[in-house]
This record gives structure tokens, sequence and C-alpha cells, in this order.
């Protein structure tokens, strides 16, 4: 079987250093059959200069917005561009750890034909170096398909660095989200019924640093709440019968000291999308002072008399 064109997909904006790391990254894989999709958002040039040595060594689109397209429009525009068999939305400060990572995905969807994504261990770098080994929850790997919306608990699947996807799905980014991108991204194929694979090697490495989004998220409350509460919309009341998932916003509208629905309407959530079960749950909470909320026995028997009386719409 001759190889399948893999598009690697690299939404940029500034940083010149990271693209560069990222592109020696892919040109030191075994696999070659690859193409470079590089969407970038920033107000210069600099990445495109900085790509120029590399242009005769491996293909290369590369496409300037103009105006920026901000993420994760910026993410869909890359995968827009893609025109190989499989794709991997590669973040430019993250980069190919495994010599034959390209190889290994690719003998993974030959191996699982029925796959329409493949993803590899969590693995963050620190910018001192240190390892981070991310992988949480493992019982959630082998029943996602069966319980899609439990990756809210625990992102199992990580940045869209680890994962290769065939790129006849066609399922893209919310562009309404920030911080939960990626949980619905992969809500959304899991829901479509895409089977995937999971790989236990670190085969990608994901670089953390300061001014990344996720940083800029955890600082901003209202962001995590607000992207929190429309999610639950897209559920849907009837996801709240999982009582994980209920004790799930349980524990947002506790932890981020929500009292009243002006608290919700003043970090940006929309009243229509505020569900009957959030409500209800809400003005139990707030009868309560936090100081006992905050009591984890007393919280869960609460939760517990809370679920059994909610709204059933």
């Amino acid at each position: 079987m001759t190889d399948r064109l893999i598009s690697i997909c690299i939404p940029a904006y500034k940083k010149p250093e990271y693209v560069v790391r990222a592109i020696q990254s892919i040109l030191k894989q075994s696999y070659k059959k690859v193409e470079i999709v590089i969407s970038d958002d920033s107000p210069n040039e600099d990445i495109k200069i900085a790509i120029q040595p590399y242009i005769s060594q491996i293909d290369i689109k590369y496409y300037h917005n103009q105006p920026a397209l901000k993420s994760p429009k910026n993410w869909n525009n890359a995968l827009d561009k893609a025109t190989g068999e499989y794709v991997m939305l590669l973040h430019q400060d993250d980069w190919l750890h495994d010599p034959k990572a390209l190889e290994i995905y690719v003998a993974s969807f030959k191996s699982h034909p029925e796959a329409g994504f493949v993803f590899c261990k969590n693995t963050a770098i620190q910018p001192d170096g240190v390892q981070l080994n991310l992988q949480a929850i493992k019982s959630l790997l082998g029943n996602m398909d069966q319980k899609p919306h439990h990756i809210l608990r625990a992102n199992v699947i990580g940045p869209p660095s680890n994962v290769m996807l065939k790129r006849s799905i066609p399922i893209r980014y919310d562009e309404n989200y920030i911080w939960l991108v990626d949980v619905d991204y992969y809500v959304q194929l899991l829901e479509a019924g895409h089977r995937y694979v999971y790989l236990d090697q670190h085969l990608v490495s994901i670089g953390l640093h300061e001014d990344q989004t996720t940083v800029f998220c955890r600082n901003n409350e209202d962001v995590i709440v607000k992207e929190n509460i429309h999610f639950a919309h897209k559920l849907g009341n009837v996801a709240f019968s999982d009582l994980l998932i209920y004790d799930y916003y349980w524990r947002l509208l506790r932890n981020y000291k929500i009292r009243s629905l002006q608290d919700l309407y003043t970090m940006g959530v929309q009243p229509a999308q505020l569900l009957p079960v959030i409500q209800h749950q809400l003005n139990w909470e707030k009868r309560c002072p936090l100081w006992l909320l905050k009591f984890g026995p007393f919280s869960k028997l609460l939760m517990g008399l809370n679920y059994f009386t909610r709204p059933t719409i």
C-alpha cells in the first residue's frame, strides 16, 4: 500500500521560533509523505520569513490572514486548506516528539480501518524542560463512545496536537468557544459515531508557556463559567440525568461562588442559554453559606437531594 499524504496544519500567531521548532520536528520524521499548512494570524511577516529555509525541504502551504481570523477560526481555516488523507492540527508551540510519530499514527489507521481518529498520551513540557504526564482517569478512555459528555469532567484526549484524523470527517471547531473548544470538538466526533484508537506513547510534546490561551482562561473565571453554561445548553436538560454531569455543574456553581442569576449574567451568560436544571441547582445553593457548601459531605448530600428533585423537562 502506498503511503497516504498527511496534512499537518499549524495555526500560527507570532512566535516564529515555535513554528520553526514544529517544522524541524516534522522534518525528522521517518514518514515523509507530508504537507505543512500554516495559517498565520500574525500582524507581520516574521513567520513567513522564518520558514523560507524549509520550503525547499518539504511542501509548505502558507496563508497570511489579514485581518486575523483568531482562534479557533484560524484552526478551522488551516484544516480547510488541507489536502491529505489524514490531518493533524499541530499548535505552533507543540512539536512531534518521537521521530516515528507519524509512522505510528498511520500504522494505527491501517490496523484499525474503522477508526476516525487516533490520539496519543498527553505529555506536556514546561519551559524548564520538566515533563508532565497529564493523562487522567483511565476508565474514561475505554467508554468515551458510550459517555462522550464525560470528557467535560476530564479531557483525557488532551490538546488537538495529540490527535490525527481522517480528513473526510467534516466536523469543525465551534468558534463560540475558547476554553472548551477542544472538549466540544471531541464530543462532536464521538456523538457522530467516529471510533478512536488510543496510543499509550509519548509521540507529541505539548509546550507550556505563560502566553497560552489556557493560561488566559484560567485567570478569567467569566470565560470558564460562560462556556460551561453554553455547553450545558448544547447538552440539554436530559443530559443531567447523569449524576456525574449533574455533580460537575453543582461544583462549578459552588467553586466559582455563583450566588444569583445576576452573577451569571454579569459573566456573559445569555438568559436563553440557562437551563431550568442549572437554575434549580442555583436556587438551592444560594440558600447555604459558601463555607458550608464547601464541606464535602454536606455538599454531596445536598447535591443528591437536589438531583432527585430536578426538573425533568
